[in-house]
């Protein structure tokens, strides 16, 4: 149902197509340059830059990942999380997420929950990124200059079996560095639905607004909707 769609979509929108593999020894060197490049790619002059390297990468491990994504899950999981790192302010989207309960965290708390976070995120979109086989994809020009150096967003176009999507991305530039703090898909804020879950959760009779509770079940708070 909506969110299930949302994973598949958020995860089409930001990464674009699959094809065929390749050979472990082109692998190997590959994960490597990728790597580089995802590094560099956060310190691009421009936020739009940083977002089309991110997505060449990305779309590189994914038709590398064809090969074995089914049968080792966990490396390429882990493989997609190398990649994301660099370009994806996890930390921030996570704490943005927690809303105003963000105070009544602890330190260990905070970080425990961006790990899962992120964990969740990555995992989502890797297991919708093997969904679907084909897709165009491309940044559009810039229509309106931020008056923030420090934020940009960047509108993307993908379109798949001849359908468009829009898809904006909010970026932030922390000293030399940008990095990827949410995602508007068709005009749906993904942080704000994520923080809705857990505002929610925290708030709903199940866990009492308990947070260490909520933050021992989040997998389970976003669980795809059953059809």
């Amino acid at each position: 149902m909506f969110w299930s769609r949302m994973l598949f979509l958020s995860s089409l929108v930001l990464w674009g197509g699959i094809a065929s593999g390749q050979t472990s020894t082109e692998t190997a060197s590959n994960e490597a340059r990728a790597i580089a490049r995802m590094h560099a790619a956060n310190q691009s002059e421009t936020a739009e830059a940083a977002v089309e390297i991110a997505s060449e990468e990305i779309m590189a491990l994914i038709r590398r990942g064809q090969v074995y994504a089914k049968d080792d899950p966990d490396r390429f999981f882990t493989e997609v999380e190398q990649l994301l790192q660099p370009v994806v302010d996890f930390p921030r989207f996570a704490r943005s997420v927690m809303g105003v309960w963000y105070k009544r965290a602890n330190d260990e708390q905070r970080q425990r929950f961006a790990e899962s976070f992120k964990w969740t995120l990555v995992r989502s979109y890797a297991l919708a990124l093997t969904q679907f086989h084909d897709g165009q994809v491309r940044v559009l020009p810039n229509r309106r200059e931020s008056k923030n150096p420090n934020r940009a967003t960047v509108n993307m176009e993908i379109t798949y079996r001849d359908k468009p999507y829009s898809v904006v991305y909010a970026m932030e530039r922390r000293g030399q560095k940008w990095g990827l703090v949410n995602i508007v898909i068709e005009g749906i804020n993904l942080r704000l639905n994520y923080r809705s879950q857990f505002d929610s959760a925290m708030k709903g009779p199940k866990f009492g607004q308990d947070l260490e509770t909520v933050l021992q079940t989040w997998s389970n708070v976003i669980v795809p909707d059953s059809e």
